[in-house]
């Protein structure tokens, strides 16, 4: 592209160029151009030969800022790119036949016989199933949400920690960079099922971090519960579901804890370990002493620390696990209650 046009005008623009003026004009300042002085003709001496490289790389920092607030702001305007992939969808209040824009606040809807998929910004993309009901809520360079009201999704995201977020009616994923299938059925409840990376499924203080190749559930009221590995028996996993949902019966779910310490395998640990905070202080020593016999515990970590509540002691156990750690973001996460 010849250099003419950045400096007057007269040289063939560059399309992206252009498309970037028309980003940029809004922002265009009206008042008129102040005085300069002269130019001056030469730099001597090594201040001339330190400051040219300077107000270079200076010239190309700017550059990229504004490259990257143009990006913020399609963001933040635009919504995000929805394409149809079977049957017509509806956004909104239309039909979706091709390619389209779905705005911050818009529903997106398919039936029986429809898909779509959705483009996170540059992020990753977002496969929506059948009969699937889903709102995007937030659209901008720090924050994409969604909102699951009933259906099955299909998410591959390369953001930053805790950047896209999907909200349902018992829980919010918080992806940390990964790949997972959400699906939440007409009462509500959902099941997380992470197949790359690590997922956070939250809601107030109930949580579970779900790394590649488990699940977890949700249900309204109760929030997330431990999760699992779904290759566990039909035992385990159906005394899991009373242990961490029928929160009103003490005694079921110690009987279902005891089914679960019986079904146990060694890969199961990882199960064992995320029901120390869900289980009642007289469980937690025989919970202790399962685990123990499938992961051994570090030096340090003890029985009564289990059973104290002393969750900080607790923390050498996990890297027994050998599940890698979670990507943890540079900010907070969002308060996913809000």
């Amino acid at each position: 592209m010849p250099d003419d046009y950045l400096w007057d005008r007269s040289g063939e623009p560059d399309p992206e160029v252009e498309r970037l003026e028309r980003v940029l004009s809004r922002l265009r300042e009206e008042l008129p151009v102040p005085a300069f002085p002269a130019p001056v003709k030469e730099l001597r001496s090594s201040w001339g030969r330190f400051l040219l490289p300077s107000l270079g790389a200076a010239a190309i920092v700017l550059l990229a800022c504004g490259l990257w607030l143009a990006s913020g702001y399609l963001r933040a305007g635009g919504g995000w790119e929805v394409a149809q992939l079977e049957g017509t969808p509806r956004a909104g209040d239309r039909e979706l036949n091709e390619t389209a824009r779905l705005p911050v606040g818009q529903w997106l809807e398919t039936d029986a016989s429809s898909s779509a998929v959705l483009n996170v910004n540059g992020f990753g993309s977002v496969a929506v199933e059948p009969n699937t009901r889903l709102r995007l809520l937030k659209a901008n360079a720090t924050e994409e949400h969604l909102a699951l009201e009933r259906g099955t999704i299909h998410a591959q995201i390369a953001a930053p920690p805790y950047v896209f977020l999907v909200r349902t009616p018992s829980a919010s994923a918080l992806d940390m960079g990964c790949a997972y299938t959400l699906h939440v059925d007409d009462n509500g409840a959902g099941i997380l099922r992470v197949t790359f990376g690590w997922v956070a499924l939250e809601n107030g203080d109930r949580q579970a971090m779900v790394p590649a190749g488990a699940a977890a559930e949700t249900r309204p009221g109760a929030g997330p519960g431990a999760p699992y590995f779904e290759d566990a028996s039909e035992a385990f996993r159906k005394a899991l579901q009373t242990v961490n949902f029928d929160l009103n019966d003490a005694q079921a779910r110690s009987a279902a804890l005891t089914v679960i310490l019986e079904e146990a395998r060694p890969r199961d640990a990882f199960t064992l370990l995320n029901l120390f905070r869900r289980v009642e202080p007289p469980d937690r020593g025989r919970l202790y002493d399962r685990a123990a016999e499938l992961l051994p515990p570090p030096a340090g970590t003890t029985r009564q620390d289990a059973v104290d509540g002393n969750w900080g002691r607790l923390d050498p156990w996990w890297a027994e696990l050998g599940l890698g750690q979670a990507k943890k973001g540079t900010k907070r996460p969002p308060r996913v209650e809000d």
